[in-house]
């Protein structure tokens, strides 16, 4: 017969992952106040900009990773009651991953031409 119970070892290391997430988004805010704040002492319109659209999609960053964080906490309350939240918190965790890795790749692709102009000028 198998079982769908949480062993104490499994719950410490989702416990773990959710608080990796939380401390993970906090850092993202706390990033985009930074950015924020920063694009109020910008004086060329580009840069305010830039780090402005950069402020927002971290910020978005924050929201997702904390979403999926109390993903986490809600399947480890739950527990047994409802083994499908599980699924739901590993989709939440999927989210953040794939939009933190779009932006990566946004921010490399911005670097490089970047680069690559000041290189041509």
């Amino acid at each position: 017969m198998e079982s769908n119970e949480i062993s104490r070892e499994q719950h410490r290391e989702l416990d773990s992952l959710r608080a990796v997430l939380r401390n993970i988004s906090f850092l993202l805010f706390l990033l985009s106040g930074i950015l924020t704040f920063g694009a109020f002492l910008k004086e060329a319109p580009g840069k305010i900009v830039i780090q402005a659209v950069s402020a927002v999609l971290f910020f978005i960053l924050g929201i997702l990773g904390y979403g999926a964080s109390l993903s986490f906490r809600k399947s480890l309350i739950l527990e047994e009651k409802d083994p499908e939240q599980i699924l739901f918190a590993l989709k939440d965790l999927r989210f953040f991953l794939s939009g933190l890795g779009w932006i990566l790749l946004g921010l490399f692709l911005l670097s490089f031409f970047g680069a690559f102009a000041l290189l041509l000028s």
